[in-house]
């Protein structure tokens, strides 16, 4: 429930008024300046706010508040979650205590616990709600002890009546749970004696210690970090005995949640209150081997001899070196797979906060071919770092390799574009750095060969064009995808040239680079088909047709089964020794010479065999014949059909021409 938004009438009486602390009217995410205006402090400077400056997290926030008006809990959960990411370590104290609202309505005790005691630490924090979400989720787990705790806290901020009257049986609950424990106590102690005062704040930072501990212990590593911190809080800023050894606890607490920028802070801070704190020292150096930076781990552990923390501190540091090295080996003698194995093992045990690891692994996805997450990685270290010249380099060439457009788009120069852009950016970090000069002045020549390649074709210098794809393949030999797209090209170059034996070359080393690419098989086919080879066309085709249904594919796939059956049927024309242009006079004289020659009475002298045969070439006589004596069969014929095409076009025009004299009807009869 945010801090601005008022709890509709069908929410809970105790979440209402726990989160009505604050009223307004959410405007796409972002309150009225003007009623920041209204809310700031008399004399205070209220900065102009501009609709487009709001930010993601706002904008996060004002669609979990509707969606918690709207009992969308686990949504609204998720979007304050949004926002607390977005805003990262500036995070407003209002997004954790609303997701501690939503996990409380989904009996999300623990987690409403952690979020109100996260709220509770920031500053500004210290509301009404956050207590009173922090008190019932303690209630509610059952550690009374804390929840006396922060009320006692509450009790600090003059909220305690607040918050005891929105908690009503929870409230009941806490109070018996007391009062059972003073008694027990005073069984022990004797009960005569009277109840003690409430705890110094010393005492309550020892609890608060000894609550976050306990936390620790259980995993809870961001509760125990609340507590901590909370203690350290409670603590007088003088007493330094207590102080760096808290800080200590903080560091480790950070350590495990892998925010290594407040443990290497924490360790800094506790050891200049305790500069011999070996496990502090241990500590620090940990955080900073998850870095990445050996030298300072090792600077600051300084002398290990006799002392067991920092010994295993080093041996660590060791074995994490040597385990990083073999990975680098591993990746550099052609193993990606076995590096980013290693690497992974690496950045799970040791080096989880390390740029440098981010990239390798990176290098290791773009040998893998898995350019996405190349792209992600890339992503992330420049997310924290948009100055790292190395991960602008590493995102250009994933973006050089990974172009799937093909060579004859507009669209093929894009990923190109955007490279040299992110290699300009590098090169305004250091103008000196010879890999983004040189891989800068390759894609620029691409992008303008492209626009050469465009030229050619346009004018139909075709000759041109092939050197100007043979020079672009030079410089694509490192990207499998793009050589693909351009010897596909140079296939197109060939077809235009009828050099049909160049295009089989071509489209081979096409589809050996990318067999995903459709047209390269099409120009096979029709290679082969020039080539007078139909039956390996119609085998392309069929392949093809397997993995790639396209209309477009069937079509092709017919027209090469028609020119395969039209190359094998019988040449009528030769069959009655006659051109194609033949007259019908001709055909028939030319009939009944061959007729004359072959008929079987003619042929009683030879053996069986040369019977049989005599008596099959008269029979194709005569089918010939039949075929170029009949004007729709000759047609047919002329155009390529076979015998089997022929009766089967005359028998699907027969079939037309009955539906259409009965009135269109459907086959099988009118039904009159």
């Amino acid at each position: 429930m945010a801090d601005d938004e008022v709890p509709s009438d069908e929410a809970p009486r105790m979440e209402r008024e726990a989160a009505a602390e604050t009223v307004g009217t959410p405007v796409s995410g972002a309150e009225d300046p003007s009623l920041e205006a209204a809310k700031a402090p008399a004399g205070s400077e209220v900065p102009e706010v501009a609709e487009a400056e709001v930010s993601e997290a706002e904008r996060k926030k004002a669609l979990g508040n509707v969606a918690f008006q709207a009992k969308k809990y686990a949504e609204a959960a998720a979007l304050y979650g949004e926002a607390i990411d977005a805003a990262g370590d500036d995070a407003s104290p209002v997004y954790f205590s609303n997701r501690a609202v939503c996990r409380a309505s989904l009996s999300d005790w623990a987690g409403a616990r952690e979020d109100a005691a996260e709220a509770l630490r920031r500053p500004g924090g210290a509301t009404k709600k956050a207590f009173f979400q922090k008190v019932r989720a303690d209630v509610r787990l059952g550690h009374m002890e804390e929840a006396q705790a922060t009320l006692q806290l509450a009790d600090e901020h003059g909220l305690r009546a607040d918050v005891e009257k929105l908690l009503g049986e929870d409230g009941l609950a806490l109070a018996a749970a007391t009062a059972a424990s003073r008694k027990a106590a005073a069984a022990t102690n004797g009960s005569s004696e009277k109840p003690a005062e409430a705890a110094a704040p010393a005492d309550r930072a020892t609890l608060a210690k000894e609550a976050g501990t306990a936390r620790y212990k259980e995993g809870a590593y961001r509760e125990a970090l609340s507590e901590y911190r909370r203690a350290l809080d409670l603590l007088p800023t003088g007493d330094t005995d207590r102080r760096a050894p808290l800080l200590g606890n903080v560091a480790a607490a950070c350590l495990m949640l892998r925010r290594i920028s407040e443990c290497v802070s924490a360790c800094e801070e506790a050891l200049e209150l305790d500069a011999g704190n070996s496990k502090i020292r241990a500590r620090l150096a940990t955080a900073q081997v998850a870095l990445g930076e050996f030298s300072g781990a090792r600077a600051t552990l300084g002398d290990v001899s006799g002392d067991a923390a920092l010994e295993n501190a080093s041996r660590f540091i060791d074995e994490t070196e040597q385990s990083l090295a073999a990975a680098d080996q591993a990746l550099a003698s052609g193993g990606p797979a076995k590096a980013l194995g290693l690497y992974a093992d690496l950045e799970t045990k040791a080096m989880f906060s390390c740029p440098a690891l981010a990239l390798r692994m990176g290098r290791c996805y773009l040998e893998l071919k898995n350019f996405p997450r190349v792209l992600n990685a890339t992503q992330q270290v420049l997310r924290a770092n948009p100055r790292n010249i190395d991960a602008l380099l590493l995102r250009s060439e994933a973006l050089f390799k990974n172009n799937s457009a093909t060579l004859d788009s507009q669209t093929w120069v894009e990923p190109l574009e955007q490279g040299q852009k992110l290699l300009k950016e590098a090169l305004s970090f250091d103008p000196d750095h010879a890999g983004a000069q040189a891989f800068r002045k390759r894609l620029r020549l691409l992008c303008t060969k492209h626009g050469e390649l465009k030229e050619a074709f346009t004018s139909r210098e075709f000759e041109q064009a092939r050197d100007i794809i043979d020079l672009m393949a030079i410089e694509c030999q490192e990207s499998p995808i793009s050589l693909a797209s351009l010897y596909c090209e140079r296939a197109k170059v060939n077809v235009r040239l009828k050099d049909w034996r160049a295009v089989l070359k071509d489209v081979g080393q096409a589809t050996y680079r990318n067999h995903e690419l459709v047209q390269p098989y099409l120009y096979r086919a029709q290679a082969l088909q020039q080539l007078d080879r139909h039956e390996d066309a119609v085998k392309e085709l069929e392949g093809l047709f397997a993995w790639h249904r396209e209309q477009s594919t069937y079509d092709k796939l017919q027209e090469a089964k028609f020119l395969l059956r039209k190359k094998n049927r019988a040449n009528y024309y030769e069959l009655i020794g006659v051109p194609s242009i033949a007259s019908q006079l001709e055909i028939k004289k030319g009939y009944r010479e061959r007729a004359a020659e072959w008929h079987p009475d003619k042929k009683g002298h030879l053996d069986d065999v040369a019977k049989k045969n005599a008596e099959e070439m008269f029979k194709r006589i005569g089918e010939a014949y039949e075929v170029l004596t009949d004007p729709a069969k000759k047609e047919l014929y002329d155009k390529g059909y076979d015998l089997e095409g022929i009766e089967e076009q005359i028998e699907i025009k027969k079939r037309r021409t009955e539906q259409s004299g009965c009135g269109g009807c459907r086959p099988g009869g009118c039904g009159r």
